[in-house]
């Protein structure tokens, strides 16, 4: 892959996450949203902030934006468990979640200062929390299979939460385990392609979270 074609797909990815922020904020607008909504607002101005604030100082300082990654990835991490410890029925579930939000916040945090490091790509980081997240989507999917609490499951929000936690930590799973190898082999073309896919996947997540905010508008509406 070419770096035209990357710049145009990264960009992309980049402004994707105004299309469910702007939602977002009309949902605000309308007041009387749930925790959930809430929480995934939040998340979404994280990552607005952290893929602007990247692009902007690599463009025009050549600051190494490992340092934001890293931190957003944690952020992330927190806020999605939290959206999942909220939707969880059951109590088992919910104080699972409290005890992974602990364990991984510290496994991130050695991981950036004395393992992986400040300025690395911190690669494990992503690499565990993509699998978790792939436990709690497949724990979410099992609750909603007991317990079946909408006829029609496409029309709720964390339906499409879920959806895209599952697709986007599902797709980058590969990714994140082989970064590393892909930079220590020199392998520009294969890394651009990895990134795109990336970049890709993350398009389509916050089309999933724009979806998922636009239903729980309209459910809002309806009441």
């Amino acid at each position: 892959m070419d770096l035209e074609t990357f710049g145009i797909i990264s960009n992309i990815s980049t402004f994707s996450v105004l299309l469910p922020l702007f939602v977002f904020f009309i949902a605000i607008y309308k007041k009387n949203q749930p925790y959930t909504v809430k929480v995934l607002g939040v998340l979404l101005v994280i990552a607005a902030l952290s893929d602007f604030l990247s692009a902007f100082l690599h463009a025009h300082f050549k600051i190494n934006p490992n340092p934001i990654v890293s931190a957003y990835v944690l952020l992330q991490f927190i806020t999605l468990s939290l959206i999942y410890k909220s939707s969880y029925t059951r109590r088992w579930n919910k104080w699972m979640t409290n005890v992974v939000n602990i364990l991984f916040t510290l496994f991130a945090l050695i991981n950036f200062f004395f393992v992986q490091g400040v300025y690395g790509f911190n690669s494990y980081s992503f690499a565990v929390s993509s699998v978790i997240f792939i436990i709690y989507a497949f724990l979410f999917s099992y609750q909603v299979l007991l317990e079946l609490p909408e006829r029609h499951i496409e029309r709720t929000f964390m339906f499409w939460v879920n959806s895209a936690v599952f697709f986007y930590f599902g797709t980058n799973l590969y990714l994140f385990a082989t970064v590393d190898q892909l930079l220590s082999q020199q392998d520009i073309s294969q890394f651009l392609l990895s990134w795109a896919m990336h970049n890709g996947s993350n398009t389509l997540k916050n089309i999933m979270f724009t979806i998922a905010l636009v239903v729980a508008l309209l459910n809002r509406d309806q009441r």
